[in-house]
């Protein structure tokens, strides 16, 4: 009895798995850089609304 073709699914079972993983991760990467770059100017956007608030 040959086991070749349950070797076979479980090698390509496990490395759908890890391709899943790299992909997530890819994605969460992206998404924290895209956070990052944009937070600064909506936190400058935040200052000056603050700011002309205060003098009125």
């Amino acid at each position: 009895m040959d086991a070749t073709p349950i070797i076979g699914a479980s090698l390509l079972i496990g490395s759908s798995i890890f391709m899943y993983i790299v992909a997530f991760l890819a994605v969460m990467a992206v998404g924290g850089y895209l956070t990052y770059r944009t937070s600064p100017k909506r936190k400058q956007r935040r200052e000056d609304q603050r700011n002309k608030n205060n003098s009125n």
